[in-house]
């Protein structure tokens, strides 16, 4: 072999080999990355969608509260309890269709006795309900009626510490379907599993698929098929599954998901076909860039090869003209410029890939600062009440909980009053529900400038608010509260060119050492309240100042 052929040999066997090994590393990596990739989003995308669930059940349970909380029924309810008389049938259906008012996401409403006999409902379909939910306290279930999802959420119905009944409410399941049929960041082949749990424990989907539309309340998969991702969710476990069997049995990439109070199972998923051809995809442009590697070096070795090997030709021929008796010689050249513009070429890839990796790591925090941002926003509207604005009744408990633990550890002091608005029933007979929530809203937006910044406010109940007064003596939570009793019977209510004139009773208690829980500080606050409606009014009255004799004698009778 000439020595050109030899060079050129050599330096693509320095050259290539280890291109070929470098790219097929870089290819390895990259797949693992473009993965990792889709794990992560698969992983925000289910993380968020669990979130968007618990706070649409957190609403649901909120509004059953709500309805199951309002005086007037609650007082039906226990005159029923009592007399078992069938013309409150009537009345009871009644005040359930005036509840209903403005719900437009309620299918139907029904009551029940304690022993479980139905009372009544809207429209006869929550004619039932099963008893064995009644073994916490607000159960939420997932059933079909008429091919329509319903979310049925069942609560106890409570007078003066007694339960006279049960409510169950039935919920339009839509914000399901919406949710499961949205497919965006799922590419081409993903979509939502929704699955609840059946008598035998099995996987129940409670959704139609997108690869069968009749498999609501139909299709099971068996509780010991560990493999499958729906299986694996309701199990409780959150993970991402690789190379999994769906309901097709076709291997998919899923995130699982498990919203544990409701007993729910959900998995984001895609197919492993779509995964590998993103990464086929990604891996095509370094194949690209890989071949077009080779051929530089191909090009660059012939020619540094020919760069080395002319000085030795021209010294050959030189050296066979000096034997023939010619001494015109010409001198031989060399240069190695070539070389430095290969490690110029080098550089400028390593550049490029530099640069797109930066790309890259800036899109994925920008996707990091969109869910963070997201998820405090749910935040935010589970704690608030979606009429008013103000805090709901959930938080208040949970933050009053907090404060009376701090009174109790640092000897502090800490005040409870609950306002109720004066015939608010009348409002909204003969003025109308709207009318009303504009009376809610006014009144709550007064209040909440009256306060100081360190107290609490919320709504929980139907007209009924509750303000926490951390570090605040008797003294001054009087004047606090009188300063607001004012300021609502001053608010300008004009509707329809009459002047509204709106009027609250306060009860107020202060910790003590015999008022020893959360839940009693809230019945001693409940007890001046009506003690003030039965004692004529738009007025404040102190639990801890009133008559031993009469705590006894306080009811809610009175109210509204």
């Amino acid at each position: 072999m000439r020595l050109k052929h030899v060079l050129v040999v050599c330096f693509l066997a320095l050259s290539v080999l280890p291109l070929f090994v470098s790219f097929g590393m870089l290819q390895s990596y990259s797949a693992t990355q473009y993965r990792n990739q889709i794990e992560d989003k698969l992983n925000a995308v289910s993380q968020l969608a669990k979130q968007r669930l618990t706070a649409a059940i957190a609403r649901i349970e909120d509004n059953t509260t709500l309805l199951a909380n309002r005086t007037l029924l609650r007082q039906q309810m226990g005159e029923y309890a009592q007399t078992r008389e069938y013309a409150l049938y009537d009345t009871i259906e009644n005040s359930l269709h005036e509840a209903k008012q403005g719900m437009e996401q309620i299918v139907d409403i029904g009551v029940f006795a304690p022993n479980g006999q139905f009372i009544a409902s809207i429209n006869r379909t929550a004619t039932s309900f099963d008893r064995s939910m009644l073994k916490g306290r607000d159960r939420i279930i997932f059933l079909r009626h008429s091919q329509e999802l319903i979310v049925r959420s069942i609560v106890e119905i409570d007078l003066k510490g007694r339960t006279v009944g049960y409510m169950v409410v039935d919920f339009s399941g839509q914000f399901i379907l919406d949710l499961v049929n949205d497919h965006t960041g799922l590419g081409e082949t993903g979509e939502w599993l929704f699955a609840v749990r059946d008598e035998n424990g099995d996987a129940l989907f409670a959704v139609p698929l997108k690869y069968d539309a009749r498999a609501a309340f139909v299709r099971r998969v068996a509780k010991d098929r560990l493999d499958v991702p729906i299986t694996q969710a309701l199990r409780g476990q959150e993970i991402i599954m690789a190379n999994a069997p769906d309901y097709q049995e076709q291997p998919v990439m899923a995130s699982t998901r498990y919203i544990k109070n409701m007993d729910i199972g959900l998995v984001a998923k895609i197919n492993e076909s779509e995964v590998t051809a993103i990464i086929d995809e990604a891996n095509k442009y370094l194949v690209m860039l890989g071949i077009a590697l080779v051929l530089i070096a191909v090009v660059v070795g012939v020619l540094i090869a020919s760069l080395i090997a002319k000085p030795v030709e021209q010294l050959r021929k030189a050296t066979q003209k000096l034997a023939s008796g010619d001494f015109d010689v010409q001198p031989v050249d060399a240069s190695w410029r070539e070389a430095k513009d290969l490690a110029a070429s080098f550089t400028d890839m390593a550049e490029s890939i530099h640069d797109l990796q930066e790309n890259l790591q800036h899109k994925v925090e920008e996707r990091t600062r969109d869910l963070d941002e997201a998820n405090q926003r749910l935040t935010e509207i589970s704690v608030r009440d979606p009429l008013t604005g103000v805090h709901n009744r959930r938080y208040v408990m949970e933050r009053l909980e907090q404060e009376a633990s701090r009174a109790r550890r640092y000897n502090g002091q800490l005040a409870v009053a609950i306002l109720d608005i004066d015939h608010f029933k009348q409002v909204n007979d003969t003025l109308g529900h709207a009318t009303g929530d504009e009376v809610l809203i006014g009144l709550a937006f007064c209040v909440e400038h009256t306060l100081r910044t360190s107290d609490l406010f919320g709504r929980i109940g139907g007209e009924e608010f509750c303000i926490v007064i951390p570090e605040a003596d008797k003294e001054g939570t009087i004047l606090l509260i009188e300063r607001i009793r004012s300021a609502i019977e001053a608010l300008p209510f004009n509707f329809d060119g009459k002047q509204l004139k709106v009027t609250c009773s306060f009860g107020i208690v202060f910790l003590a050492e015999e008022i020893d829980s959360t839940m009693l500080l809230m019945e001693c606050a409940d007890k001046a309240l009506y003690h003030a409606k039965e004692t004529g009014r738009n007025k404040i009255v102190v639990y801890n100042d009133m008559p031993k004799d009469l705590l006894s004698e306080t009811s809610k009778d009175n109210a509204g």
